[in-house]
């Protein structure tokens, strides 16, 4: 009964998968139709900048939040606690607004848009920030299938308000308003739905801010926030750099054939992460740590041979997802998203091990791995001139995520007994290469024959995944 519910759960939420997928890529090709090369590039520099501003100031509070979600539900302080939250970024937004402005003027956006434009967008794109925290919060505590439903939503409903605004004015920033105006209308509903039957209690939001608490509090947030931060220079930065190196058209180029790996591999991510997560928070809240090192093995055992399949997926089938899914202007971007496909392989597995200092609460140990790959990447950036090949700059950006990914698996490997299985992956490996066959063939691509290919892939793809989870995904719903 229980694994018929949990195969039932995982339909629905892998159909809700597809459709946030198929309408992140028809985003991916009506911004590259939509809008100039130029104002593509500006699209990726504001995106760059509200993730800089999310990382290091709410992305940490959130995690805490996220962490002790069931903890503040079983003593029905829920309500009080999000609220907490909620007034603690509000309060946050001026200070993110200072390094918002201080990034304009050094990198002298001040020749796309003006400030007064550009504030108004910062403060109304973090206030949209906290959709993210909420919609977590709605599938660790009340339903995947809310969950899934909300998600979809939200782009579906972001995605009409996008193209609307687009016809008063054809600017990036035009785009990702109609987003934000659909996160921020969603987060009302989704804060109805979490702190529901939750009762509020201005006693226990005096209580919270006594010395101890908070202590333990910004113990936890502030090694988070550094790593963040790092995690931001390694993955976004290179776009300010390259857009101040070179141009704003270059830049498009890089980030829309490395959008096209990080959209797939993101999507997978966010199933795994939707699916198991809760799982995995339940089995590790008030275990002991043999608990916590089996639920993290057993997380990684049905994680890693999928995400090693989507990486050969990827890189065979790139040439004809960029046919399908960017601007003809675009088409040569496909390079960008085959060396982009092993940075988000790198990325995904580092955030998988990153697991571990959450789970036992010591963030400090994740600091170094991102401080160094990130060093990497400036000084590769800085030192190299890419100008005459710009695909060196998904090269340097690869080899920084190997070198995060090695040195966080060390660390973490300190705090539990964590390991990786080899004989599934390489299984994995050897059945997912024929998809190759369809890269070396050479065959031009075609709108049809890109089509027919990517889905035969993907059902290809599912096919041989289906044994490998079906024992795993029975173990690991056994909470």
């Amino acid at each position: 009964m229980i694994i018929n519910a949990f195969y039932r759960d995982f339909l629905i939420l892998s159909i809700g998968k597809v459709l946030q997928v198929f309408i992140g890529l028809l985003t991916l090709r009506l911004i590259t139709e939509m809008l100039s090369e130029e104002q593509v590039g500006i699209y990726y520099i504001l995106l760059t900048v509200v993730s800089l501003l999310a990382f290091g100031f709410f992305n940490p509070l959130g995690q805490f939040y996220g962490r002790y979600l069931i903890h503040w539900q079983r003593k029905a302080e829920l309500k009080t606690a999000t609220n907490i939250m909620l007034m603690l970024r509000g309060l946050t937004i001026p200070f993110a607004l200072c390094l918002a402005i201080v990034v304009f003027y050094m990198f002298r956006y001040e020749q796309y848009f003006s400030i007064a434009e550009y504030s108004v967008f910062i403060v109304v794109s973090v206030i949209a920030l906290i959709h993210g925290v909420l919609l977590n919060a709605t599938n660790v505590l009340v339903s995947r299938v809310k969950f899934t439903v909300y998600a979809v939503l939200t782009l579906f409903i972001g995605l009409i308000f996008s193209v609307i605004f687009i016809q008063f004015k054809q600017t990036a920033m035009a785009w990702i308003y109609g987003l934000a105006f659909s996160q921020i209308f969603f987060s009302v509903i989704l804060y109805n739905i979490i702190t529901s039957e939750q009762e509020f209690s201005i006693v226990k939001i005096k209580s919270a801010f006594n010395k101890h608490y908070m202590k333990g509090v910004l113990f936890f947030i502030l090694p988070v926030t550094i790593t963040l931060l790092l995690q931001w220079g390694q993955t976004a930065s290179f776009r300010l750099i390259v857009e101040d190196l070179y141009s704003a058209q270059i830049l498009a180029f890089i980030a829309v054939g490395m959008t096209l790996s990080g959209a797939i591999f993101s999507a997978l991510e966010s199933l795994s992460t939707q699916f198991y997560m809760p799982l995995y928070l339940k089995k590790i809240t008030n275990a002991d740590q043999a608990m916590r090192t089996k639920a993290w093995n057993e997380l990684a055992d049905i994680l890693l041979p999928v995400y090693i399949a989507v990486l050969i997926y990827v890189i065979a089938l790139a040439p004809y997802l960029a046919k399908l899914l960017v601007a003809e202007k675009f088409q040569d971007a496909y390079i960008y998203a085959m060396i982009g496909a092993f940075i988000e392989f790198f990325r995904v597995i580092t955030n998988l091990v990153y697991l571990v200092s959450q789970s036992e609460v010591k963030t400090k140990s994740t600091i170094m791995p991102y401080l160094i790959g990130f060093m990497m990447m400036v000084i590769g950036l800085y030192s190299i001139d890419v100008s005459r090949s710009p695909w060196i700059v998904p090269v340097i950006l690869a080899l920084s995520y190997l070198t995060t990914l090695s040195i966080m698996f060390y660390n973490m490997k300190k705090l539990l007994s964590i390991r990786f299985e080899f004989l599934n992956p390489a299984i994995a490996s050897l059945l997912t290469l024929p998809l190759l066959v369809m890269h070396l063939l050479s065959i031009t691509p075609t709108l049809f024959n890109s089509f027919l290919f990517s889905l035969l892939g993907g059902f290809y793809l599912l096919l041989i995944q289906y044994p490998f989870l079906k024992t795993k995904i029975k173990k690991m719903s056994a909470v």
